[in-house]
Protein backbone atom coordinates (compact mmCIF):
# COMPACT_ATOMS: atom_id res chain seq x y z
CA UNK A 1 0.00 0.00 0.00
CA UNK A 2 1.10 3.28 -0.55
CA UNK A 3 1.40 5.56 2.21
CA UNK A 4 1.26 9.39 2.75
CA UNK A 5 2.65 10.03 5.79
CA UNK A 6 1.25 14.25 7.21
CA UNK A 7 3.24 14.97 10.35
CA UNK A 8 1.20 18.26 11.54
CA UNK A 9 3.92 19.38 14.02
CA UNK A 10 8.23 18.84 14.47
CA UNK A 11 6.77 15.99 17.21
CA UNK A 12 4.87 13.86 14.50
CA UNK A 13 8.15 13.63 12.82
CA UNK A 14 9.50 11.40 15.72
CA UNK A 15 6.18 9.73 15.62
CA UNK A 16 6.29 8.82 12.01
CA UNK A 17 10.30 7.33 12.08
CA UNK A 18 9.06 3.93 12.74
CA UNK A 19 5.97 3.93 10.32
CA UNK A 20 9.04 4.76 7.75
CA UNK A 21 11.12 2.18 8.97
CA UNK A 22 8.32 -0.56 8.62
CA UNK A 23 6.38 0.53 5.85
CA UNK A 24 9.07 1.01 2.68
CA UNK A 25 6.53 2.69 0.53
CA UNK A 26 5.49 5.22 2.94
CA UNK A 27 6.73 9.12 2.21
CA UNK A 28 6.85 11.68 5.19
CA UNK A 29 5.68 15.17 4.12
CA UNK A 30 5.27 18.27 6.77
CA UNK A 31 5.57 21.76 6.92
CA UNK A 32 7.91 21.72 9.38
CA UNK A 33 12.10 20.24 8.57
CA UNK A 34 13.43 17.09 9.67
CA UNK A 35 15.29 13.81 8.73
CA UNK A 36 13.61 11.71 6.27
CA UNK A 37 10.88 14.74 5.32
CA UNK A 38 9.56 16.04 1.75
CA UNK A 39 8.70 19.50 2.50
CA UNK A 40 4.92 21.17 1.40
CA UNK A 41 4.02 24.41 2.41
CA UNK A 42 0.50 24.11 2.75
CA UNK A 43 -1.31 20.69 4.50
CA UNK A 44 -5.09 21.13 3.15
CA UNK A 45 -3.76 22.22 -0.76
CA UNK A 46 -1.23 19.38 -0.55
CA UNK A 47 -3.62 16.86 0.39
CA UNK A 48 -6.08 18.48 -2.38
CA UNK A 49 -3.60 17.99 -4.70
CA UNK A 50 -2.37 14.40 -4.01
CA UNK A 51 -5.80 12.64 -2.32
CA UNK A 52 -6.02 9.95 -4.88
CA UNK A 53 -2.08 9.21 -5.51
CA UNK A 54 -1.51 7.26 -2.69
CA UNK A 55 -3.78 4.83 -1.27
CA UNK A 56 -3.22 5.61 2.23
CA UNK A 57 -2.82 8.64 4.80
CA UNK A 58 -2.06 8.78 8.04
CA UNK A 59 -2.12 11.96 9.82
CA UNK A 60 -0.61 12.85 12.83
CA UNK A 61 -2.00 15.73 14.58
CA UNK A 62 -5.17 16.94 15.86
CA UNK A 63 -8.33 14.54 14.50
CA UNK A 64 -9.79 18.09 13.37
CA UNK A 65 -6.74 18.96 11.21
CA UNK A 66 -7.73 15.52 9.38
CA UNK A 67 -11.19 16.21 8.79
CA UNK A 68 -11.36 19.40 7.62
CA UNK A 69 -8.16 18.25 4.90
CA UNK A 70 -10.27 15.62 3.58
CA UNK A 71 -13.64 16.57 4.03
CA UNK A 72 -14.28 18.14 0.58
CA UNK A 73 -12.67 15.40 -1.22
CA UNK A 74 -14.56 12.17 0.18
CA UNK A 75 -16.41 10.60 -2.65
CA UNK A 76 -17.47 6.95 -2.72
CA UNK A 77 -15.91 4.18 0.05
CA UNK A 78 -15.22 2.14 -3.19
CA UNK A 79 -13.01 4.70 -4.04
CA UNK A 80 -11.73 6.60 -1.27
CA UNK A 81 -8.35 5.81 -0.02
CA UNK A 82 -8.05 5.03 3.93
CA UNK A 83 -7.20 7.07 6.31
CA UNK A 84 -5.89 7.16 9.91
CA UNK A 85 -5.00 9.33 12.69
CA UNK A 86 -2.61 9.20 14.89
CA UNK A 87 -1.93 11.72 17.89
CA UNK A 88 0.91 13.38 17.97
CA UNK A 89 2.44 11.18 20.91
CA UNK A 90 1.62 8.08 19.40
CA UNK A 91 -1.38 6.86 22.20
CA UNK A 92 -4.29 6.19 19.81
CA UNK A 93 -4.77 4.84 16.27
CA UNK A 94 -7.63 6.18 14.56
CA UNK A 95 -9.77 4.91 11.67
CA UNK A 96 -11.37 7.76 9.67
CA UNK A 97 -12.03 6.99 6.30
CA UNK A 98 -12.55 3.67 3.73
CA UNK A 99 -12.54 0.76 6.79
CA UNK A 100 -13.25 -1.59 5.15
CA UNK A 101 -12.49 -1.06 1.20
CA UNK A 102 -9.90 1.00 1.45
CA UNK A 103 -8.02 -1.20 4.37
CA UNK A 104 -8.07 1.53 7.51
CA UNK A 105 -9.25 -0.64 9.77
CA UNK A 106 -6.56 -3.11 8.85
CA UNK A 107 -3.95 -0.57 9.11
CA UNK A 108 -4.87 0.58 12.03
CA UNK A 109 -4.48 -2.07 13.91
CA UNK A 110 -0.85 -2.98 12.35
CA UNK A 111 0.20 0.72 13.50
CA UNK A 112 -1.43 0.38 16.55
CA UNK A 113 0.68 -2.81 17.12
CA UNK A 114 3.96 -1.14 15.87
CA UNK A 115 3.71 1.77 17.75
CA UNK A 116 2.59 0.10 21.14
CA UNK A 117 -0.93 2.08 20.71
CA UNK A 118 -5.30 1.91 21.57
CA UNK A 119 -6.55 0.79 18.02
CA UNK A 120 -9.62 2.96 17.60
CA UNK A 121 -11.94 1.78 15.02
CA UNK A 122 -15.59 2.08 14.83
CA UNK A 123 -17.44 0.17 12.29
CA UNK A 124 -19.69 -2.31 13.74
CA UNK A 125 -18.92 -5.15 11.75
CA UNK A 126 -15.34 -5.24 13.14
CA UNK A 127 -16.53 -4.77 16.57
CA UNK A 128 -18.86 -7.26 17.12
CA UNK A 129 -17.33 -9.72 15.08
CA UNK A 130 -19.73 -10.15 12.47
CA UNK A 131 -18.97 -10.75 8.78
CA UNK A 132 -17.85 -7.45 6.25
CA UNK A 133 -19.57 -8.66 3.56
CA UNK A 134 -18.66 -6.16 1.35
CA UNK A 135 -14.96 -7.70 1.91
CA UNK A 136 -15.90 -11.10 1.04
CA UNK A 137 -14.81 -10.34 -2.86
CA UNK A 138 -11.60 -9.23 -1.73
CA UNK A 139 -10.72 -11.41 0.97
CA UNK A 140 -12.21 -14.49 -0.69
CA UNK A 141 -11.48 -14.04 -5.15
CA UNK A 142 -15.17 -13.92 -5.13
CA UNK A 143 -17.72 -11.56 -7.74
CA UNK A 144 -20.37 -10.28 -5.61
CA UNK A 145 -23.90 -9.20 -7.11
CA UNK A 146 -26.56 -8.19 -4.84
CA UNK A 147 -29.82 -7.49 -6.08
CA UNK A 148 -30.65 -3.93 -7.73
CA UNK A 149 -30.92 -1.88 -4.28
CA UNK A 150 -27.08 -2.84 -4.01
CA UNK A 151 -24.97 -3.93 -0.43
CA UNK A 152 -26.68 -1.43 1.64
CA UNK A 153 -29.71 -3.34 2.57
CA UNK A 154 -28.29 -6.24 2.97
CA UNK A 155 -25.86 -5.21 5.20
CA UNK A 156 -28.15 -3.40 7.37
CA UNK A 157 -30.03 -6.75 7.85
CA UNK A 158 -27.03 -8.71 8.44
CA UNK A 159 -25.49 -6.66 10.90
CA UNK A 160 -28.45 -5.66 12.72
CA UNK A 161 -28.99 -9.48 13.14
CA UNK A 162 -31.72 -10.14 11.11
CA UNK A 163 -32.38 -13.79 10.72
CA UNK A 164 -30.02 -14.69 7.45
CA UNK A 165 -29.67 -17.78 5.32
CA UNK A 166 -26.37 -18.81 3.70
CA UNK A 167 -26.74 -21.15 1.10
CA UNK A 168 -22.86 -22.99 0.10
CA UNK A 169 -22.62 -25.03 -2.77
CA UNK A 170 -19.30 -25.04 -3.39
CA UNK A 171 -16.47 -25.67 -0.97
CA UNK A 172 -13.13 -23.81 -0.83
CA UNK A 173 -11.42 -21.51 1.98
CA UNK A 174 -13.68 -18.81 1.98
CA UNK A 175 -16.78 -21.56 2.75
CA UNK A 176 -14.80 -23.28 5.31
CA UNK A 177 -13.95 -19.59 7.01
CA UNK A 178 -17.42 -18.76 6.93
CA UNK A 179 -18.89 -21.94 8.60
CA UNK A 180 -16.69 -21.54 11.22
CA UNK A 181 -17.52 -17.89 11.86
CA UNK A 182 -21.09 -17.62 11.19
CA UNK A 183 -23.25 -15.45 13.82
CA UNK A 184 -26.16 -16.98 15.72
CA UNK A 185 -28.48 -15.45 13.60
CA UNK A 186 -27.20 -17.43 10.29
CA UNK A 187 -28.33 -20.76 9.55
CA UNK A 188 -26.44 -22.41 6.92
CA UNK A 189 -27.60 -24.87 3.98
CA UNK A 190 -26.34 -27.11 1.54
CA UNK A 191 -29.17 -27.94 -1.01
CA UNK A 192 -31.67 -25.29 -2.38
CA UNK A 193 -33.90 -27.88 -2.57
CA UNK A 194 -34.00 -27.65 1.85
CA UNK A 195 -33.93 -23.90 1.83
CA UNK A 196 -36.38 -23.00 -0.88
CA UNK A 197 -39.52 -23.93 0.98
CA UNK A 198 -38.35 -21.66 3.77
CA UNK A 199 -37.30 -18.90 2.60
CA UNK A 200 -40.23 -16.91 4.17
CA UNK A 201 -38.50 -17.53 7.43
CA UNK A 202 -35.68 -15.07 7.19
CA UNK A 203 -35.07 -11.60 5.84
CA UNK A 204 -31.59 -12.05 4.15
CA UNK A 205 -30.34 -14.50 1.68
CA UNK A 206 -26.54 -14.96 1.42
CA UNK A 207 -25.60 -17.34 -1.95
CA UNK A 208 -22.02 -18.49 -2.41
CA UNK A 209 -22.30 -20.39 -5.60
CA UNK A 210 -21.87 -20.82 -9.46
CA UNK A 211 -25.31 -20.96 -9.41
CA UNK A 212 -28.23 -18.21 -9.48
CA UNK A 213 -30.90 -18.40 -6.75
CA UNK A 214 -33.33 -15.79 -7.94
CA UNK A 215 -36.34 -14.99 -5.47
CA UNK A 216 -38.83 -11.92 -5.11
CA UNK A 217 -39.05 -12.84 -1.18
CA UNK A 218 -36.10 -11.34 0.33
CA UNK A 219 -32.96 -9.89 -0.49
CA UNK A 220 -30.45 -11.74 -2.31
CA UNK A 221 -26.34 -11.44 -2.41
CA UNK A 222 -24.60 -13.77 -4.66
CA UNK A 223 -20.78 -14.41 -4.32
CA UNK A 224 -19.44 -15.76 -7.10
CA UNK A 225 -16.37 -18.53 -7.02
CA UNK A 226 -14.47 -19.15 -9.77
CA UNK A 227 -14.69 -22.75 -10.28
CA UNK A 228 -16.14 -23.49 -13.54
CA UNK A 229 -14.58 -24.70 -16.63
CA UNK A 230 -15.38 -24.33 -20.26
CA UNK A 231 -14.88 -26.50 -22.83
CA UNK A 232 -14.08 -25.41 -26.26
CA UNK A 233 -14.21 -26.18 -29.78
CA UNK A 234 -15.21 -24.41 -33.26
CA UNK A 235 -14.53 -24.66 -36.82
CA UNK A 236 -11.05 -23.80 -38.10
CA UNK A 237 -10.59 -19.35 -38.21
CA UNK A 238 -14.06 -19.32 -37.61
CA UNK A 239 -15.13 -15.50 -37.20
CA UNK A 240 -15.74 -15.00 -33.79
CA UNK A 241 -18.12 -12.15 -34.24
CA UNK A 242 -21.56 -12.46 -32.14
CA UNK A 243 -20.36 -16.01 -31.20
CA UNK A 244 -18.98 -15.00 -27.80
CA UNK A 245 -21.82 -13.22 -26.48
CA UNK A 246 -23.74 -16.44 -27.63
CA UNK A 247 -21.94 -18.86 -25.35
CA UNK A 248 -21.87 -16.37 -22.50
CA UNK A 249 -25.99 -16.06 -23.14
CA UNK A 250 -26.25 -19.95 -23.22
CA UNK A 251 -23.63 -20.17 -20.20
CA UNK A 252 -26.34 -17.62 -18.38
CA UNK A 253 -29.78 -19.37 -19.63
CA UNK A 254 -28.94 -22.29 -17.91
CA UNK A 255 -28.10 -20.64 -14.74
CA UNK A 256 -24.65 -20.21 -14.21
CA UNK A 257 -22.80 -16.82 -13.92
CA UNK A 258 -20.22 -16.40 -16.81
CA UNK A 259 -17.94 -14.90 -13.37
CA UNK A 260 -18.11 -18.36 -12.07
CA UNK A 261 -15.89 -19.38 -15.23
CA UNK A 262 -12.02 -19.58 -14.36
CA UNK A 263 -10.61 -21.86 -16.85
CA UNK A 264 -11.07 -22.49 -20.96
CA UNK A 265 -10.36 -25.90 -22.32
CA UNK A 266 -9.42 -27.22 -25.54
CA UNK A 267 -7.02 -29.16 -28.10
CA UNK A 268 -3.82 -28.08 -28.72
CA UNK A 269 -4.48 -27.80 -32.15
CA UNK A 270 -7.64 -25.29 -31.13
CA UNK A 271 -5.00 -23.32 -29.24
CA UNK A 272 -4.60 -19.97 -31.81
CA UNK A 273 -8.09 -20.11 -32.83
CA UNK A 274 -9.36 -16.25 -32.49
CA UNK A 275 -12.72 -17.41 -31.11
CA UNK A 276 -10.89 -18.55 -28.29
CA UNK A 277 -8.98 -15.53 -27.49
CA UNK A 278 -11.35 -13.24 -27.81
CA UNK A 279 -13.37 -14.98 -25.62
CA UNK A 280 -10.70 -15.53 -23.12
CA UNK A 281 -10.59 -11.70 -23.32
CA UNK A 282 -13.77 -11.07 -22.77
CA UNK A 283 -13.82 -13.17 -19.64
CA UNK A 284 -9.94 -11.43 -18.23
CA UNK A 285 -8.93 -15.45 -18.44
Amino acid sequence: MTLAILAVSPQGIQTAKPILSNYPDARLFSTHPGEGVEHIDHIQSFVAEQFTAFEGWIFIGAMGICVRSIAPLIGHKYTDPAVINIDSTGRHVVSVLSGHIGGANELTRDLASLLGAEPVISTQTDNTGLWALDLFSRRYGWVTKASSEGLNRPIALYTNREKTALLLEVQDKGTSELERTKADHVDVYYSREELIPRLSEYALLLVVSYRALETDLLPVVHFIPPVLSLGLGCRYQCDPKDIVSYILGEVRRHGFFPEAIHHLATIDLKKDEPLLHELAATLQL
